[in-house]
């Protein structure tokens, strides 16, 4: 559990001394940060880091001119050659045709494939490097109309959120406050299915979560609904109950944002989205952390996560061909001090979508990370991502020397595989 720290309570007794009786519980954006700066596990954050971990690159693909083409993937690897290969971009296309399309992935790889798929499966592959050209063809291709050892899947991001504005609480920026492993797979010419996975809930208040489909308005949606109708919030057959919900009251798959944006909407409660069998008592629900620690007993619990599918149907294909897992932005949001306040990763920290409410600079670590892995393994209740101080690695979830998350804050053009180099007895 979040435990209180001396940093905290001096920030509290600031704001009651100093404070009236009528405004000393009202939030303080520079009691805030001053108490963000104190409790920062790094020194010297890269003032102009990005805490961004992929590449997007819009690419005009040429696809053979013979045979029955009926797409374009653009893979992380050869799937002829290895097991691992992974999709970070779909265009339904047509055999001797161009097609422009938006990709995201991993700013580690400097080499992509691209496969021409006809309709019956079989897969014309070429090499290319992203970096070097924009423009891809099948002139050298490597693999010519085979059948694949298997389907690669689609590419899977995990976000880590670490919740906001509290000076009761300590800051141990583990990022487990809520986990989310988040896919996208092209299903048809106007369709997207998103992939949502719950992997874990590491703190015990309400917590709600929904994505904001960026580029897309409200109105440009046809339908959303879910693989066999399943609901985040309905659990063994129970809906999440109408007295615990103070985040929101609206249960739908598909809600209309502040500004007219199209939302997914995955849960109005963490706790009942589990799938745990939890009992709703006039309003009050006993609430423990879900796989934050290798143990189940008292406040912990191991669960096996929910992973939910949700099938969008836009009334137009025109810009699905652009609509790169980069344009997705999951988010979480919770109640505090009678305001609701949501946590974007960093290229989205302003938006407001659901709810208004004042936004607070980040002068240190940001509040979610998007770590492009979908094995990622996200640190045990309380232990930090990575702690630094003057280039000194003292402990943290990651914490190799060379391969440090410590480090990669102080220079985002370092430590770029931070993520693939956990401290085992530190993650989940």
């Amino acid at each position: 559990m979040k435990k209180f720290h001396l940093a905290s309570l001096c920030a509290i007794l600031i704001m009651i001394i100093t404070g009236s009786a009528c405004h000393r519980e009202m939030y303080d954006q520079q009691t805030h940060q001053d108490m963000m700066d104190s409790v920062s596990p790094v020194d010297s954050v890269d003032a102009l880091h990005t805490w961004i971990l992929t590449t997007t690159k819009t690419l005009m693909v040429t696809t053979p001119d013979t045979g029955a083409i009926k797409m374009v993937k653009i893979l992380t690897a050869n799937p002829r050659e290895t097991g691992n290969a992974e999709v970070v971009g779909e265009a339904y296309a047509t055999a001797g045709k161009k097609v422009t399309m938006a990709v995201t992935y991993s700013n580690r790889l400097t080499t992509l494939y691209a496969a021409a798929v006809d309709s019956s499966d079989y897969y014309t592959i070429t090499r290319f490097q992203p970096d070097v050209s924009s423009a891809v063809n099948f002139s050298e291709a490597s693999v010519v109309h085979e059948k694949m050892p298997y389907v690669p899947q689609p590419q899977q991001y995990t976000y880590c959120y670490e919740r906001q504005y509290d000076l009761a609480l300590e800051y141990d920026f583990d990022y487990n406050d809520i986990v989310l492993r988040v896919s996208q797979e092209r299903t048809g010419e106007k369709e997207m299915r998103y992939h949502v996975q719950l992997a874990a809930v590491g703190l015990g208040i309400q917590m709600a979560a929904a994505i904001n489909m960026l580029g897309f308005k409200y109105d440009d949606i046809e339908s959303v609904k879910t693989v066999d109708s399943l609901s985040f919030n309905t659990t063994n057959g129970k809906d999440v109950p109408d007295q615990i919900l103070t985040l929101s009251k609206n249960k739908d798959f598909f809600v209309r944002g502040r500004n007219n944006e199209a939302v997914l909407n995955l849960f109005v409660d963490a706790h009942w989205a589990t799938g745990d069998l939890l009992e709703e008592n006039y309003g009050i629900m006993e609430r423990k952390l879900y796989n934050v620690s290798k143990t189940s007993g008292g406040d912990y619990q191991m669960m096996v996560p929910r992973t939910i599918t949700y099938i969008v149907k836009f009334k137009s294909a025109d810009a699905l061909n652009m609509a790169s897992l980069d344009r997705l932005d999951p988010f979480m949001y919770y109640g505090y001090n009678g305001g609701i306040f949501e946590i974007h990763i960093f290229p989205y920290r302003n938006n407001q979508t659901l709810n208004a409410y004042p936004s607070s600079p980040i002068k240190t670590l940001p509040w979610a990370l998007c770590i492009p892995s979908s094995t990622f393994r996200w640190p045990l209740e309380g232990i930090n991502m990575g702690f630094i101080m003057k280039e000194s690695h003292l402990f943290g979830a990651y914490a190799t020397y060379g391969h440090s998350f410590g480090e990669w804050a102080m220079d985002r053009n370092r430590a770029l595989d931070w993520y693939e180099y956990p401290t085992d007895n530190q993650v989940f």
